[in-house]
């Protein structure tokens, strides 16, 4: 369950250094909030990569859509070569870009959640720029702290780093649960079957 902390959203280094203290201190499974509360009727925007952290991020988002009664937007930038950070397979094809939205809608939202929600793929090499200029139109801005394999020794990652005090609306940081520590199974237990998985393809219509 995630729980929200929040800062007055502004573009001084001050300030910026109060939100970034903000984030890097927020215990793991919270969502820290940047920024006034804005009612304006736009969207909440989540934004997701292929990095393990779409499940919190999209029912924060969800929530806070369901709240707000505006729609879910979900985006996922993406650049012409791909995504070569650490961490995140990425998606070599803009068609690749479709189905991790189908993907990730499908598998952390109810399927009438999902199917409601808008999509979105922005072209752009550089995520900070492509996020700052979607929040103009957004009412709330949620992405994570940070991916799942990056450098885990710093707590925000370059995009959320990148994006605080620089966005037009709201921006929620959604800090990525603390690891379950796995547990070895009994000496001589007999693994546990793993059902078959059937894979379902929610690619995008043409718009």
């Amino acid at each position: 369950m995630t729980t929200g902390l929040s800062a007055a959203g502004s573009r001084s280094d001050d300030a910026d250094a109060t939100n970034l203290a903000l984030v890097r201190a927020a215990e793991p499974g919270t969502t820290v909030v940047i920024g006034a509360s804005r009612e304006s009727g736009a969207a909440v925007v989540a934004a997701v990569d292929d990095d393990g952290n779409c499940g919190p991020l999209l029912r924060y988002a969800a929530a806070e859509a369901r709240r707000r009664s505006v729609p879910l937007r979900v985006v996922h930038v993406w650049g012409a070569r791909g995504d070569a950070r650490p961490g995140v397979r990425g998606c070599p094809r803009m068609s690749d870009a479709d189905r991790l939205l189908s993907a990730v809608l499908y598998d952390h939202l109810p399927a009438e959640v999902a199917a409601e929600a808008e999509r979105e793929i922005l072209h752009d090499d550089d995520p900070v720029r492509a996020l700052v200029a979607l929040s103009a139109g957004a009412s709330l801005l949620v992405v994570a702290a940070r991916g799942r394999c990056g450098d885990t020794a710093e707590s925000v990652g370059r995009t959320a780093r990148g994006l605080l005090g620089t966005t037009h609306c709201p921006l929620a940081v959604v800090i990525p649960a603390a690891p379950t520590p796995s547990v070895p199974a009994p000496r001589g237990a007999a693994p546990h079957p793993v059902p078959a998985r059937r894979d379902r393809d929610h690619s995008l219509e043409e718009r």
